[in-house]
């Protein structure tokens, strides 16, 4: 008997095969039972705790049943995440006016009960991804006026009712269908009839969802929130529709697209392009009216012409001043010096720092996919400004190890604007030198001012923190002498697992 314990966390205690009674903690507030790989009984007192706030049993691999929840009235949050065992549904006999948070992924329940929307009317955030049995929803979710999370990822069993899950006046902004089938949702998903998508959504993942040429002609009208539009891995060639009425929209995730040919007309607010491994996609021209567009992913053979000159008018049509710009070409056949360059050095004009907006970076990279980084050092050269510029000096010249690692070409702009604040900006600097951790540079150079482009304006860019998880480029060493930045070729957030984006 505990009487004043509030925070019982037995987590990975592997030996644990049923919890106490919780009637001799009747203060307890919150209990974390995480990796109890071996827990099979939760005690029936639970469901009758009246001060229990926060309850974590994911990752319980044994855990076959959690009892009736009776009278959890300040309960907020219940993760019962990957509980392979899990059959059934959390039972559900009393208004759980205070629950925000129930995560199920990964599970083996059935059936989401009807008892469920109807006592959970101020939920947020409701996880059902990955629950493979998953074959009905009874009754509907039109009593969760406040979700504003969804996910129903492998949900491949399931069948939506045909009155739809949501009522028109919902507030959902987040809806993941990773691996759902449209075949067997209800034909309203494509009709806009719902469940169709609510105009409130912010970020909508249609991962591996079966969409073949033609399913999506209406599908995106109306959705003027959007913000983040992620459709990776499906087997359409072309996007029958326009996306221009999608006004809000930032990033545009078209990866494994594999028939895809052509891009859709990209609205003015896009700021991220991801096409990896869209080989059969053509692109005349780089986009130069997307003026806050910073990261790009895409195969190097899909740009047809001159490529230098495309990427220089695409950052002139750009509003770079105060952005910095990552874009990534991938390739399966890039010839690879035998001898390359990992640090070269690059001499400064006079009034440099009021002449040009900031530096364009080309280099190769071999093998640098998903969140794997990569260190750029930039160093002030005193003394040595009579050393050949853009060479490479004996000891940083080194012999090309080809590895199994995809190549990627990237052009890397950093602004002169986000490195103003650092210790190391100085507008005395001569000649500056660049090394790369892993890679080898091709060249660095100025990029001019665009003409009629203030030294001085109001920052105006396109805010990522929502839904990037780091920005184009971060520093992670400033000093007078050098500055290092650390940069991602390929860093798209993981959309699939975290329930954050």
């Amino acid at each position: 008997h505990l009487p004043n314990l509030k925070v019982l966390n037995l987590s990975h205690s592997e030996k644990l095969i049923k919890t106490p009674d919780f009637d001799g903690l009747p203060c307890l507030e919150r209990i974390k039972l995480y990796k109890c790989v071996n827990l099979t009984d939760v005690h029936p007192s639970i469901g009758y705790h009246e001060r229990l706030i926060y309850v974590d049993m994911s990752y319980c691999t044994h855990l076959k049943k959690f009892p009736p929840i009776i009278g959890m009235k300040k309960l907020e949050t219940l993760i019962l995440s990957w509980c392979p065992q899990l059959c059934m549904f959390p039972e559900i006999q009393t208004n759980m006016d205070n629950m925000v948070e129930l995560s199920l992924r990964g599970s083996r329940i059935k059936v989401v009960p009807s008892s469920f929307g109807k006592y959970c009317t101020n939920l947020l955030s409701l996880d059902l991804g990955y629950c493979k049995s998953l074959k009905s929803i009874e009754g509907n979710f039109h009593h969760l006026k406040h979700l504003k999370k969804f996910f129903i990822a492998r949900c491949k069993k399931l069948k939506i009712p045909p009155e739809g899950l949501f009522d028109v006046t919902c507030c959902l902004e987040v809806l993941h269908l990773f691996g759902t089938s449209f075949k067997n949702l209800h034909p309203g998903i494509v009709s806009m009839k719902f469940p169709g998508f609510p105009p409130s959504l912010k970020r909508l993942h249609l991962v591996s969802c079966d969409w073949i040429n033609g399913d999506i002609s209406s599908v995106f009208c109306e959705l003027s929130n959007l913000q983040v539009l992620n459709l990776q891995h499906n087997d359409f060639s072309r996007l029958h529709c326009s996306l221009l009425q999608l006004c809000s929209l930032k990033v545009l995730n078209l990866s494994y697209c594999c028939d895809l040919v052509e891009l859709p007309d990209l609205p003015s607010s896009i700021a991220v392009l991801q096409a990896y491994q869209c080989k059969k996609l053509k692109l005349v021209d780089l986009p130069t009216d997307l003026k806050w567009l910073w990261r790009i992913s895409l195969p190097m053979n899909c740009i047809l012409g001159d490529m230098e000159r495309k990427v220089q008018s695409m950052l002139q049509g750009n509003s770079i001043y105060d952005n910095s710009i990552s874009l990534s070409f991938h390739v399966d056949n890039i010839r690879l010096e035998d001898f390359a360059r990992r640090r070269l050095m690059l001499e400064l004009p006079r009034n440099w720092y009021n002449k040009f907006s900031g530096f364009l970076i080309c280099l190769k990279v071999e093998g640098m996919i998903g969140n794997n980084s990569n260190v750029i050092t930039i160093e002030d050269v005193m003394g040595r400004e009579n050393e050949d510029v853009l060479e490479v000096s004996d000891d940083e010249t080194f012999k090309w190890i080809r590895g199994k690692g995809e190549v990627y070409k990237c052009y890397i702009y950093i602004s002169c604007s986000s490195l103003r604040h650092t210790s190391w900006w100085k507008s005395t600097h001569t000649t500056i030198s660049f090394s790369i951790q892993r890679g080898t540079f091709v060249k660095v150079e100025l990029v001019p001012r665009s003409k009629g482009d203030p030294i001085e304006r109001v920052k105006h860019t396109t805010n990522s923190s929502e839904f990037w998880d780091r920005e184009t480029i971060e520093i992670t060493h400033d000093s007078k002498s050098c500055i290092k930045i650390n940069w991602c070729p390929n860093d798209m957030p993981n959309l699939f697992y975290n329930r954050n984006v």
